[in-house]
C-alpha cells in the first residue's frame, strides 16, 4: 500500500461519521465544531473531532471522493521523493495543519454566535487540493464537469470562498474551505523544500 495515510483517513472519516449517525448517543452534537463552545467553554477538541463528522452521505461522499482523487496522487508523489515513511508523514502533517487552519478561521469568525455549528473534512481536504495544485498547477481539473487548469480553479475557489463568507451564501463552511486552503499552501511551502520554486517554474 503506497498511500497508507490517504486510505486510513478515508476509512476513519467514513467509520466515525457512520458511528455518529447510527449511534444512540449525542456524539454528533458533542463533537461537532461549535465556535461559541470552543471559546467560552474551552472545548478545543472540537476543532479536530468535527473534521471527522459529516452531515449526510452526500457530504461524506463528496469529501472522500475529493480526498481520494487528489490525496492518492499527492501522497504518492511525496513517497516517491522522500520514501514511504517520511513522504506519508509529510502528507499527514499537511492534512492536519489544513484541518486546524480551517477550524481556527471558522472559530475566529463565528465564536460570538452560539447557534453556529460546522462539521466535515472540507478544510483538511481543501488543504490537500491546494497542496496538489502547487505541484501540478497546469493539470486539468473538472469543476461540475467543466475542465480547467488547476491554478485557475484555485483562484475561483478562493474567490467563491471569500464571497461566500461575506454574503453567507449557502449552508457551506466557506471559512473552513479558505482556512484549509491557506493552511495547505503554507504548510507545503514550509515542509517541502523547494516547493515554492517548483511551483513558480511552471510559469517562468
Amino acid at each position: 500500500m503506497d498511500v497508507p495515510v490517504t486510505i486510513t483517513l478515508l476509512f476513519a472519516n467514513t467509520a466515525i461519521s457512520m458511528w455518529t449517525w447510527y449511534s444512540k448517543g449525542d456524539y454528533f452534537d458533542r463533537f461537532a465544531e461549535w465556535p461559541y463552545e470552543i471559546v467560552h467553554e474551552k472545548r478545543f477538541y472540537q476543532m479536530v473531532t468535527s473534521a471527522f463528522l459529516h452531515a449526510d452521505w452526500m457530504h461524506l461522499l463528496f469529501n472522500m471522493f475529493t480526498l481520494f482523487s487528489f490525496g492518492t496522487v499527492l501522497e504518492r508523489l511525496f513517497v516517491t521523493n522522500f520514501g514511504q515513511t517520511e513522504g506519508s508523514l509529510y502528507f499527514l502533517a499537511i492534512y492536519f495543519i489544513s484541518l486546524l487552519s480551517g477550524s481556527v478561521l471558522t472559530t475566529v469568525i463565528h465564536f460570538r454566535n452560539p447557534q453556529y455549528v460546522a462539521v466535515g473534512a472540507s478544510g483538511a481536504v481543501s488543504g490537500i487540493v491546494f497542496s496538489y495544485i502547487l505541484f501540478f498547477p497546469t493539470s486539468t481539473v473538472g469543476v461540475f464537469f467543466i475542465p480547467m487548469p488547476a491554478y485557475l480553479f484555485a483562484f475561483l475557489y478562493v474567490g467563491v470562498s471569500v464571497y461566500g463568507m461575506k454574503s453567507k451564501f449557502g449552508n457551506i463552511g466557506h471559512e473552513a474551505h479558505l482556512g484549509g486552503a491557506l493552511g495547505g499552501v503554507i504548510s507545503t511551502f514550509l515542509l517541502i523544500e523547494g516547493s515554492l520554486r517548483f511551483f513558480l517554474n511552471h510559469f517562468s
